[in-house]
């Protein structure tokens, strides 16, 4: 085989081989992202009840 064809095949070959990593990573790289959405979601939700009923007991201690 001459070196030019030797050289497209190995380009072809590295094509295929990116392109099939590009799709096998892809969906588990958008799982990760999103269960750290999730894991931000939930964290500022835990501190966003925390604060309201620290501030709702402090309105009834301060009423007392």
């Amino acid at each position: 085989m001459p070196t030019s064809q030797t050289w497209s095949y190995t380009i072809t070959h590295i094509r295929i081989l990116c392109h099939d990593i590009c799709i096998l990573t892809t969906p588990m790289v958008r799982m990760r992202l999103f269960r750290r959405r999730k894991f931000v979601n939930t964290s500022s939700d835990v501190l966003f009840f925390s604060t309201h009923i620290f501030i709702h007991h402090s309105s009834i201690a301060y009423n007392q």
